[in-house]
């Protein structure tokens, strides 16, 4: 199969949570303040209905294997519950010295890990190559477009924001001149909370 052909039956997926518009665009509107005029247009910025936390990058994946992670995830997930976040600090990605991205990092006690673990092995039983990276809950807010070297001084911390995760999304990512666009391929909804009296 010639490469041309195969990249029309493939495409660079991967599972996710959707920020809440109304925490994300608050998350962007935050970091740009924080940035100020010294660095806001060194970043190219996320917008905040692009913002999500990666549960498990799974790359280009053909329909057969991919209705397979679907069915499997539908099963795994069929008696998960939703359950609550909080955002926590700015973080620079690799370093501060050499950042590539400004990320924010996110809290869940275990919550975010166990189901990051989850998608793991249900991606390693569908075919896929195990990850060998430590996986970091966190959130994308811009990245640099040329290196530099920044201080945490330029992004002191927000307060917290509480979200809850209700569902995960098996998402697509698209290259455009300006930046990645992710559209949604699955939803998998989570079992609300349940509110006490």
């Amino acid at each position: 199969m010639s490469p041309t052909h195969h990249s029309l039956y493939t495409s660079r997926v991967f599972l996710a949570i959707r920020l809440p518009l109304t925490t994300a665009a608050i998350l962007n509107k935050k970091a740009r303040h924080r940035a100020g005029a010294y660095l806001v247009d060194d970043l190219r910025w996320v917008a905040p209905q692009q913002q999500h936390i990666t549960l498990r990058f799974l790359g280009n994946v053909d329909p057969v294997q991919q209705q397979l992670l679907i069915q499997r995830l539908e099963q795994a997930l069929s008696c998960n519950q939703a359950f609550d976040c909080m955002t926590g600090h700015f973080e620079f990605f690799p370093n501060a010295r050499n950042p590539r991205a400004l990320t924010l990092g996110i809290h869940s006690g275990q919550e975010l890990k166990r189901l990051a673990a989850l998608c793991e092995d249900i991606a390693v039983e569908t075919g896929f190559t195990r990850e060998s990276r430590y996986f970091r809950p966190h959130v994308t807010l811009g990245r640099f477009k040329t290196h530099r070297h920044v201080t945490h001084s330029h992004f002191y911390n927000l307060p917290a924001y509480r979200m809850t995760v209700g569902e995960i999304q098996l998402m697509k990512s698209i290259s455009r001149e300006g930046g990645n666009e992710y559209k949604t391929i699955h939803v998998f909804p989570l079992h609300s909370i349940e509110k006490t009296a």
